[in-house]
C-alpha cells in the first residue's frame, strides 16, 4: 500500500507538472475540479440544446518528450475539452487510469481497462462530477470477448448506456446499446480513408469520418477527427480533435453516447505517439527518418 501511495503520488506531481506546462505554454491550465457530491448543473439538459460540439485533446509535454527522447512514450491520462458551437467550454474529460494500468495499455492495448470522468462546467468555471466512462480488463483476442464501455451516471448510479467495439475485418464499426441492452445507434468508419494511412495536417489526410445511424438505419449523426495542426502533428501526433454532429439526435442520452464513443475512438485507434518508433536506433523517429540516420 505505501507502494501504491507513492506512486500515485508521483503520478499526481507529473499531471501537475503537465498541468502547469500547458498552462504557459500549451493548450491551457485544467478547470478547476469542484467537490465530490456537488451538482448545480443538469448535464443531460445542456446536451439536449447542444447541436454540435468539439472535442480537443490536451498535449502532453511528458508524452511528448519522452517518446521523441527516449524512444518509448510515458503515458498520461488523457484529456478532452467538450467546446459548444459559440467557444465555450461545456466539458471537461479527464482520464483517471492509474500509472501502472496505463503503461501495460501500450503492451495490451485490446485488453487493458481504463476509466474517465465527464465533468460539466458550471458558471464558477468549476467541473462537476456528471458521467463516468467505465472500460474494464477484457482478455480480448479477435472477436472474442470484445472491449466495450459502460456510461454510468455519477449521481445515480445507474448505467445509462454501452459501447462496443464489435467486431468487423475491415471497418471501425461501434455499437450503443441502452438501458435496456437493446441497440440503440451504430457508429462506423470505413477503412479507405487517406487519414487512416496517412495522417497530415492538410487536405483529406487530416480528416477521419465516422457515420452514426439509428437502429432503422437513419443517419443521425457524424464525427470527425481532425488533426488539428502542423506543429501538434510533428510534436504529438496522438493529439486530436473530434468534431460531433448532433443535431439529428432528439435523446440526451444519445448525445452522450456520441460524444462518449469519440473519446473511446480516440482511445482505440489514435492513442499512439508514432514518435516513440525508432527502429534503427538513430534517436530520429521512423516517420521522420528516411534512411539517413544511418549513412556514414
Amino acid at each position: 500500500s505505501k507502494l501504491a501511495g507513492a506512486m500515485a503520488a508521483l503520478d499526481g506531481l507529473m499531471q501537475n507538472g503537465d498541468n502547469k506546462f500547458n498552462e504557459y505554454l500549451g493548450d491551457g491550465k485544467d478547470p478547476v475540479l469542484a467537490p465530490p457530491g456537488q451538482h448545480s448543473m443538469d448535464p443531460l439538459e445542456i446536451l439536449s440544446q447542444m447541436m454540435s460540439c468539439q472535442i480537443t485533446e490536451k498535449a502532453s509535454a511528458i508524452e511528448a518528450l519522452s517518446a521523441a527522447g527516449a524512444g518509448q512514450e510515458f503515458e498520461m491520462p488523457n484529456k478532452y475539452r467538450v467546446l459548444a458551437p459559440s467557444g465555450d467550454e461545456t466539458f471537461f474529460i479527464r482520464e483517471g487510469t492509474d500509472m501502472c494500468t496505463r503503461q501495460l495499455g501500450t503492451c495490451f492495448s485490446d485488453c487493458a481497462a481504463w476509466n474517465a470522468d465527464i465533468r460539466v462546467i458550471n458558471g464558477e468555471g468549476e467541473a462537476e462530477e456528471a458521467f463516468q466512462l467505465r472500460r474494464p480488463w477484457t482478455l480480448t483476442c479477435c472477436c472474442l470477448n470484445r472491449p466495450h464501455v459502460s456510461i454510468v451516471d455519477v449521481q445515480s448510479g445507474e448505467e445509462l448506456a454501452e459501447m462496443i467495439d464489435t467486431c468487423h475485418c475491415f471497418d471501425m464499426t461501434f455499437t450503443v446499446k441502452d438501458k435496456s441492452r437493446e441497440p440503440a445507434m451504430f457508429v462506423k468508419g470505413g477503412c479507405c480513408q487517406l487519414g487512416l494511412y496517412c495522417p497530415l495536417p492538410c487536405g483529406p489526410c487530416a480528416k477521419v469520418n465516422f457515420t452514426a445511424t439509428d437502429a432503422s438505419g437513419k443517419e443521425i449523426g457524424h464525427i470527425q477527427k481532425k488533426v488539428p495542426s502542423v506543429l501538434k502533428f510533428l510534436a504529438t501526433p496522438d493529439v486530436d480533435n473530434y468534431h460531433v454532429n448532433l443535431a439529428a439526435i432528439d435523446d440526451p442520452v444519445l448525445k452522450l453516447a456520441l460524444v462518449a464513443i469519440s473519446v473511446f475512438i480516440d482511445f482505440r485507434y489514435f492513442s499512439h505517439n508514432e514518435n516513440a518508433k525508432d527502429g534503427d536506433g538513430d534517436h530520429i523517429p521512423d516517420r521522420f527518418d528516411y534512411g539517413l540516420g544511418n549513412v556514414e
